[in-house]
């Protein structure tokens, strides 16, 4: 989470110049490190990606903005963001393994906070809201949920000095989930409010059927059920004011936007949602991946970045792993309208290849914008 004061319009005082908004990037996670099993960080422009031309690229044109090396070979890290920053767990399966903090807008690389034993190996999902990293978790099945928030907390008074004055805390949230053990959470956003995060549950016993979407408050700690309906995407969606929805993954790799839930109704209605006639993922079937699922990011006025990580052509899945350039990434940039009749249309659409090492079968490529 960034630590900086934002200036006034005006700078504040006269004669003093605005300070300026720092441009924002796509930053891209990776296990593509010819160490093996080790993950890269690429900063990207989106201006210089949308100028290049169609053909497949092989690697990117600059070096990676952060390189790290696994510390246990074969297992993966956790990656995800608030604010100006990327967190990462570096060992997601070990307590004792410390947290680092990637600071975007300073390429600073600090400790961070060590995650809850709760959160060892179990993380659902996160999102940021109210300036506080929210973390469900749910470690196997027929296990209990939990909810974990992270945020800044001021030091005691009586604690040695030195000693900063902010720290990173973690705390379990005081109103458990109201998800039953067999339940699994299949999609999440944030609303346009910023502080109550919506989520649909599937019971895993009777063929993921829906068992509701409910919202939890972060100012209230309050959960409320809105329906026995599911929300349509799969993973995280965005809310993108110029189409007034959320916007989110939908399965057979169409985009789909959503009207966007009511904070305080409960309707037994579902909500009226659409997708693009245009399928900007799992294009070739045949070179997918089984557990390398699409990354998408919300870059601002209704623009989106997606990316998905597929067998190269020619490339046999058993000789696609390690330092073999078997695997290409497609990253794709585009808009999102209605059309005159209503229809969800993508606008500005550009797509860019990269060939691309890959270590690990069961991660993802990963997407923010920073």
């Amino acid at each position: 989470m960034s630590k900086r004061h934002h200036s006034e319009p005006n700078g504040g005082r006269t004669g003093k110049r605005p300070r300026r908004v720092p441009k924002k990037h796509l930053y891209l996670v990776l296990d593509d490190w010819h160490k093996g099993f080790s993950f890269s960080i690429h900063k990207i422009d989106v201006d210089a990606l949308q100028d290049t031309t169609t053909d497949l690229h092989h690697g990117f044109p600059d070096p990676a903005a952060l390189r790290l090396a696994a510390p246990v070979k074969r297992l993966h890290m956790d990656f995800t963001a608030m604010g100006s920053d990327i967190f990462i767990t570096t060992n997601p399966c070990c307590p004792h393994t410390p947290a680092l903090v990637f600071d975007t807008e300073t390429a600073g690389l600090t400790m961070g906070p060590r995650p809850p034993v709760r959160l060892i190996d179990t993380t659902t999902f996160t999102v940021a809201a109210d300036g506080t990293l929210y973390a469900l978790t749910h470690r196997h099945v027929h296990e209990q949920h939990s909810f974990e928030a992270m945020s800044w907390a001021p030091m005691d008074k009586d604690e040695p000095w030195p000693s900063p004055t902010m720290r990173w805390s973690w705390k379990s949230v005081p109103s458990p989930p109201p998800f039953a053990m067999d339940d699994v959470i299949t999609s999440y956003a944030l609303h346009p409010d910023g502080h109550t995060i919506f989520m649909s549950a599937h019971d895993i016993r009777y063929h993921h059927l829906p068992k509701g979407t409910f919202s939890f408050d972060t100012r209230t700690s309050e959960w409320r059920l809105h329906g026995d309906w599911a929300l349509p995407f799969q993973g995280q969606a965005y809310y993108a004011d110029g189409l007034d929805a959320w916007v989110g993954l939908h399965k057979d790799g169409y985009i789909c936007s959503c009207e966007v839930a009511s904070r305080s109704s409960t309707s037994a209605v579902e909500l009226e949602w659409k997708v693009t006639k245009e399928k900007l993922f799992h294009k070739d079937p045949e070179r997918r991946l089984a557990f390398a699922r699409p990354s998408l990011a919300y870059m601002g006025d209704g623009s989106f970045s997606l990316v998905e990580s597929v067998l190269r052509e020619g490339v046999e899945f058993k000789c696609a792993f390690g330092d073999r350039d078997g695997c290409v990434l497609h990253m794709s940039t585009f808009g999102l309208k209605y059309d005159r009749r209503g229809e969800l249309q993508t606008t500005r659409h550009h797509t860019n290849s990269f060939v691309v090492s890959k270590h690990l079968q069961t991660v993802s490529p990963v997407v923010f914008w920073m």
